[in-house]
């Protein structure tokens, strides 16, 4: 605690004694306020328990809404004891709440019809020269945003916009037209510094990861860097998914990790692999693709419907990927949903509906966004 540090193992069982005593005060089901009232005290006596995102208690317990349940250690605390108890006496749980993520910003569109058919009209047949081209999809950004935001397919705005896949940076464009400010937040927060932060608070979580990831004894800065991005989806809850036969389970680290970044070998056949992920149905949404040993990667791809668009590192191929979710109105894969929030709130600063943010997605912004004493 004299570093403002907890480990996974010690906070467990302070949420543990706690939740005991508010069921034997309060019964299985405290009222909202009690709950709230507890996190605010807990926070107060321990200030250094705090986080950065709210009000600094919310890890510890955050009021629903009507789009979302209420969340945090405590809540979780709650829901697992009386599913336990619930389980004892044969009663069946209800099922959890759905959650709906917030649409991007909206952009006016000053095109007239008539212009911006022209400019379609004259992309769809040229990809030269490259400046005119990204002036051109910089001006119909605005109806190319709209389409998707009103819920047309993609299927068919990519049709309409080839440019937007064939042409470099054209995601990170659009992006930088509706976040300006929050553009280049990732490579200005993730470095060697911010990494071993991650790397710190993943080993206070104690989830076997080590292993995992087979890590060398010594790490060079770069290969910090990219260990602090693949230790994320194992160490971070992973989300629940839905089978053929329509039945939720909670997605493994194997599952978590490769929504988020699928390494495969030197070699590996892209067209063959882009075919075959594609006929399996389940990748139509936003990841990264990487080829050879993940510290010392050959290629580095986003993938997104099918399509494969290089990236000069892993690090541009998660931003890119991050910025593809609000560009084309992805929502974040179920199974690795809380990396995503965890830079969306501590890298990016992009403001989205955060009731349903996990208290380790919290706990690891606060980490990570730290000043050094």
């Amino acid at each position: 605690m004299e570093k403002g540090e907890l480990s996974g193992r010690l906070r467990k069982k302070m949420v543990q004694v706690l939740v005991s005593h508010l069921m034997k005060v309060y019964g299985e089901r405290p009222s909202g306020y009690i709950k709230l009232q507890l996190a605010k005290q807990i926070v107060t006596e321990f200030p250094l328990l705090k986080t950065s995102i709210g009000e600094g208690y919310e890890s510890f317990y955050t009021p629903g809404s009507s789009k979302h349940p209420a969340t945090g250690f405590l809540e979780i605390r709650l829901r697992n004891v009386r599913r336990t108890l619930s389980k004892g006496r044969g009663e069946v749980a209800a099922p959890k709440e759905k959650v709906h993520v917030t649409e991007p910003a909206q952009i006016e569109n000053d095109l007239s019809s008539n212009e911006l058919e022209t400019m379609v009209s004259w992309m769809k047949s040229n990809r030269q020269p490259e400046r005119q081209v990204r002036d051109l999809m910089k001006k119909t950004a605005p109806a190319r945003l709209q389409e998707l935001k009103e819920g047309d397919e993609l299927g068919p705005v990519l049709l309409k916009y080839p440019r937007l896949m064939d042409t470099p940076g054209m995601i990170e464009q659009d992006y930088s037209m509706l976040y300006p400010d929050h553009a280049n937040n990732l490579y200005e927060k993730w470095n060697a510094k911010s990494s071993r932060k991650v790397m710190d608070w993943a080993i206070l979580q104690g989830s076997g990861w080590e292993k995992y990831l087979k890590l060398p004894e010594t790490l060079t800065e770069e290969a910090t860097i990219l260990a602090a991005l693949y230790v994320l989806p194992l160490v971070l809850p992973t989300g629940m998914r839905t089978n053929s036969a329509g039945k939720r389970f909670k997605s493994s680290k194997t599952d978590a990790t490769r929504a988020f970044i699928d390494c495969q070998p030197v070699g590996t056949n892209l067209p063959q692999y882009l075919q075959r992920n594609g006929e399996e149905g389940t990748r139509k949404q936003p990841y990264i693709l990487v080829l050879g040993d993940w510290l010392s990667p050959s290629q580095q791809f986003l993938v997104v419907e099918g399509i494969a668009l290089p990236h000069g590192s892993t690090l541009a191929a998660i931003d890119a990927c991050f910025k593809a979710f609000y560009v084309l109105n992805f929502e974040y894969p179920a199974a690795c949903k809380a990396v995503w929030q965890f830079f969306q709130h501590g890298c990016y600063s992009v403001t989205r509906a955060s009731s349903d943010v996990s208290a380790l997605v919290r706990s690891l912004v606060t980490a990570f966004n730290a000043e050094d004493e």
